[in-house]
């Protein structure tokens, strides 16, 4: 049962979402040739008075194709206003811009057909509406009014794109988040395998510190962290969220516990400047996963010396954490950097939770990779 929702969810989704460019086009192509044929079929009857004459027939195409170059500048600009502009100021700033884009393509497709076709040729209707958004633009003519009552009404022709348009963004949030809680059950269900019981581990753990403190006090603080970290990753991982403070603690300890395993060989600063107030949240293990890549793409790679760099910033309810660690001159594994799977999987968690409100930037050197994060936390 299990199998065929997945098969039947893997082909609902190549639909919507067709792997290849030119598929893709061709989906839109056809989608706007039913379209307009849809809606030149309205204006079937209205042509045949005209005894079928070439020119209005090819008016009356041209009127319904202006729809699809003004609908791609539409969504074109809801991408570019989206991350300055929300709610319902937006749809009204996007509704004042197609009335106007609509009512410039009206323009320059009545001058054209006037120049090459003749107004003289077309319907009456056709002409009445042409020599009113020919005439000059005065809000003291009604005509002026009525031009703008038509642009609204034309406006209406956006809304069954808009609406697949926006059934296909709700479908493929639907399908990430999907993926990404599979993959966390699949984590779970691996974990839950080989889990041992965690009262076992840390009575292990604290008759080891016992044992070994007389021995070595390194050790045994080694081992104290390595208990605390096991008792986070035990107890305070199960939410999607995390205070703020709990994870730069988290974090920290699991930088001295680095810095304790590479023999102080690494140099390790961490600056922190701003306010962290109780109520502010972040995604669980958002900032260790890229303290962990840093550490194992940059200081474990290495038996040289190499340096970690963090930065925290938090100001106005918004956090900036940027990471830069050397990168190996002869790695002793294969990879560079510190990108990786984990990096991945944070940018689409934070594309999920922070849709245009987060932005993360990579940039390296032959000698070091940086990785920077700014995410809202109030």
């Amino acid at each position: 049962m299990n199998n065929d929702i997945t098969k039947r969810g893997s082909l609902i989704e190549r639909l919507l979402f067709p792997r290849t460019q030119k598929l893709r086009i061709s989906y839109h192509v056809l989608f706007w040739v039913l379209f307009i044929l849809l809606h030149y079929s309205y204006a079937l009857p209205t042509i045949l008075k005209k005894n079928a004459d070439p020119t209005v027939t090819i008016a009356s195409f041209f009127y319904f194709l202006k729809i699809v170059p003004e609908y791609y500048i539409c969504v074109g600009l809801y991408y570019l206003l989206r991350n300055y502009i929300k709610g319902f100021l937006l749809f009204l700033v996007l509704f004042i811009l197609a009335l106007a884009i609509n009512h410039m393509f009206s323009v320059v497709l009545y001058r054209g057909v006037d120049y090459y076709l003749g107004l003289e040729n077309m319907t009456e209707r056709y002409r009445m509406f042409a020599n009113m958004y020919l005439a000059p633009f005065n809000l003291r003519d009604p005509n002026t009014w009525l031009v703008i009552s038509s642009d609204i009404s034309e406006v209406q022709f956006f809304i069954l794109p808009a609406a697949l348009k926006t059934a296909k963004f709700a479908a493929n949030e639907r399908f990430i988040r999907q993926k990404i809680e599979d993959d966390a059950r699949n984590m779970e269900l691996k974990a839950l395998k080989s889990q041992i019981n965690p009262h076992f581990v840390f009575n292990v753990l604290n008759a080891a510190y016992a044992k070994v403190l007389p021995v070595s006090e390194d050790a045994a603080e080694y081992l104290q962290k390595v208990s605390e970290i096991l008792r986070f990753s035990l107890y305070e991982m199960n939410d999607e969220f995390i205070k703020l403070e709990t994870e730069l603690a988290y974090m920290n300890l699991y930088i001295e516990l680095e810095s304790m395993r590479s023999n102080r060989r690494c140099h390790i600063n961490v600056e922190q400047h701003g306010e962290v107030k109780d109520s502010y949240r972040v995604p669980t293990v958002s900032l260790i996963t890229l303290v962990e890549n840093a550490f194992k793409h940059g200081v474990h790679s290495t038996r040289h010396d190499s340096f970690v760099d963090i930065l925290v910033n938090v100001s106005n309810s918004l956090l900036m954490f940027e990471i830069t660690n050397s990168k190996p001159s002869q790695p002793l594994r294969s990879k560079s950097g510190s990108g990786g799977i984990g990096l991945a999987n944070l940018e689409r968690r934070l594309g999920i939770y922070y849709p245009g409100q987060y932005k993360v930037k990579k940039s390296e050197t032959e000698t070091e990779f940086n990785v920077s994060v700014q995410i809202p936390v109030g």
